[in-house]
């Protein structure tokens, strides 16, 4: 069993997800990206949109979502409509779906409200899960698609004051690597394809500094367990300073399918995807995948 390497750190952009590879590389697919009004969101939609895709930008709240519609017709040039608390889509079928709307409260978890704790459940879980339910089966007839959901580390580490947060990635990232396994035998064995042309995968895009960050402490946070937020503080002191647009490009490397042997995996951004992926395809894939591993 080969070891494990220590893969390059990137916080940038750099040359396999280089903008320049994918020009028109997207041309003709239609993308929805959900919370695109800002943040990550906002970034991959942009990407998308230069790399050719018609994209569909859709948020919690309209000025964001406008402002970002508007900013990708007039920089890409592309299609670009936006719909707030919405998914239907009228530029057509949807060829890439990415599932970025999330949210995060840094609280112990005893002092957390259960409501709020299983909203992050809800937002971060049900709703992605139940968006692919909607948007699968045209992607099964025609048996092409790509499906990425922003997950985290955290999927894969015991960190502290964000239980509800953790789990939700935990689960979406398991479930990435769930339906990746079905559709590797269901496109060929149900559906008749030669093979499954349909590719899932999950995407840790770094500590990159969003407006999520801001409001992860809530002020009960603050005045009960300042604790949380010196420790978090701390934590954020030993991460480079990572930009949206290393998450924004690796994602449309993925839609352009060049991840090949990466499907159904917790892909790290923040690490060169050409060293990554030439370590996955040499080693032996098992018969029981682990996508948080």
């Amino acid at each position: 069993m080969a070891s494990k390497p220590e893969f390059s750190v990137r916080t940038g952009i750099y040359p396999a997800i280089a903008p320049s590879n994918f020009q028109g590389a997207l041309t003709g697919k239609v993308a929805l990206v959900t919370g695109s009004g800002r943040g990550i969101g906002r970034a991959i939609a942009l990407a998308l949109a230069l790399s050719g895709a018609s994209v569909v930008i859709t948020g919690r709240t309209e000025g964001e979502v406008s402002q970002t519609t508007q900013d990708i017709l007039k920089e890409a040039k592309g299609k670009a409509i936006g719909i707030v608390a919405d998914t239907t889509s009228a530029l057509g079928p949807i060829d890439i779906l990415i599932c970025n709307a999330g949210t995060n409260t840094f609280m112990p978890f005893h002092m957390t409200d259960p409501d709020e704790w299983w909203k992050q459940m809800e937002l971060m879980v049900k709703s992605p899960t139940e968006l692919t339910r909607m948007i699968l089966p045209t992607m099964q007839q025609r048996n092409t698609g790509t499906i990425i959901y922003t997950s985290s580390r955290a999927a894969a580490a015991d960190l502290p004051w964000a239980a509800g947060y953790s789990c939700a990635k935990t689960a979406i990232t398991r479930f990435a690597g769930i339906l990746q396994n079905e559709l590797d035998i269901l496109q060929k064995d149900t559906f008749g394809f030669k093979s499954n042309g349909i590719a899932v995968f999950s995407i840790h895009p770094g500590e990159v500094k969003t407006q999520l960050h801001e409001t992860a402490f809530p002020e009960k946070t603050k005045k009960e367990a300042p604790y949380v937020v010196e420790h978090m503080e701390k934590m954020a002191k030993r991460h480079p300073e990572f930009k949206a647009e290393t998450p924004a490009w690796t994602c449309v490397y993925l839609a352009t399918g060049r991840g090949k042997g990466l499907e159904g995996r917790l892909v790290d951004c923040t690490r060169d995807i050409e060293e990554v992926k030439e370590f996955v395809l040499r080693v032996p894939r098992p018969h029981i995948t682990n996508s948080c591993g």
